[in-house]
């Protein structure tokens, strides 16, 4: 903005029926200018943004070793407030491992606001608010791969003391008749947060009736070329994350509820995350460490590992710019249980810019 300003300065200064207005009033005009655009379209627009990139190496459950540098992630963000309850946001995104280049990842229209009025409705491009999915790894946790739910909807958040809420629908891209096209998955979450003296504790439950639409489980089903269910599988998760001093320890579950979705399969697929996190000060910049414990159950066929251990490092180097280490462990499922039986390792090394 200051840009700005100054190069419409400059115009008036040159500007022949300023010169005989004085300095004053040339003061008074931009003075006026700046103002006017601090009140207008830069108060109201926020433009946020990341880029990442990463080397890595790792060693599948065939011992195929690979390894890679390469751009991963670009971000851009914008987040528009026309007053204190209506706002919008919209986030451009492009992976260098997804196959729809650049994309709208979310996306929305906020009417209400939850903090001043317990109550806000957003509608559009949407991760709807089943499961926590908090990590301080550079890698997804597995309750993510298996939960992680985008569809275009609509949502709906509560707040009141220390509890909050919400609910959401959707029309799902996986639905369980040929000529079904209707919003007709839906879910709900509560929680409960609280904070003492150098503790805070946030409770939290969730509930969605077509866990099948989310992204570890519509990626299977395309892949099988499987468009329509034999029925919904219904999901659960529960998490809780606390802090005690500079610790955050996460711990979270998320399970299908049934297993009459596809006559292929009778398996009820499961999650869960375990974490322990530090942050700390090193030679007067930002650094943490992270370890985690994961695993899942009957999910051999969603590509999932039975159990994985992860670490991870991260240091800021400056404000906006940090660097991350990680190495993860993973465990397949035995060949009865639809795996290979074998381990797995990466190493990961993050270059992240935020701005």
């Amino acid at each position: 903005m200051q840009i700005v300003i100054g190069l419409i300065a400059c115009v008036l200064m040159f500007s022949p029926t300023l010169v005989f207005a004085g300095d004053g009033a040339l003061a008074n005009r931009v003075t006026a200018l700046e103002e006017s655009l601090s009140q207008g379209f830069f108060q109201k627009v926020g433009i946020s943004g990341a880029i990442e990139a990463e080397a890595g190496y790792s060693s599948g459950y065939d011992d195929v070793k690979e390894g890679d540098v390469d751009l991963t992630t670009f971000e851009l963000g914008l987040d528009v407030a026309l007053n204190d309850f209506v706002s919008g946001f919209a986030l451009m995104k492009w992976e260098e491992d997804g196959d729809e280049g650049v994309f709208l990842d979310e996306g929305g229209i906020t009417i209400g606001n939850v903090e001043e009025a317990g109550f806000a409705v957003t509608a559009g491009k949407l991760y709807v608010p089943f499961g926590v999915y908090e990590t301080a790894l550079i890698s997804d946790p597995l309750t993510l791969e298996l939960g992680e739910t985008r569809e275009g909807a609509v949502v709906v958040d509560v707040a009141a003391g220390n509890f909050y809420g919400g609910a959401y629908a959707f029309n799902s891209a996986i639905n369980d008749d040929d000529e079904d096209d209707m919003i007709d998955a839906f879910g709900v979450m509560a929680g409960y947060a609280f904070e003492t003296d150098g503790m805070s504790v946030d409770l939290s439950a969730g509930w969605i009736n077509n866990l099948t639409s989310s992204g570890g489980f519509s990626g299977y089903l395309e892949d099988a070329v499987v468009e329509t269910l034999d029925d919904y599988t219904a999901g659960a998760t529960v998490c809780a994350v606390m802090n005690v001093a500079d610790f955050t320890l996460v711990g979270e579950f998320l399970t299908a509820l049934d297993n009459d979705y596809l006559a292929s399969e009778n398996s009820e697929p499961a999650a869960w995350n375990l974490e322990l996190g530090y942050g700390f000060d090193m030679s007067g910049h930002d650094a943490s460490v992270a370890v985690s414990y994961q695993g899942s159950d009957e999910a051999a066929f969603l590509g999932l590992p039975e159990t994985r251990l992860a670490a991870a490092f991260g240091f800021e180097i400056t404000e906006g710019l940090g660097i991350a280490f990680e190495y993860v462990h993973d465990e397949d499922y035995d060949s009865v249980d639809g795996g290979t039986g074998e381990s797995a390792d990466a190493v990961t090394c993050q270059l992240a810019l935020e701005f």
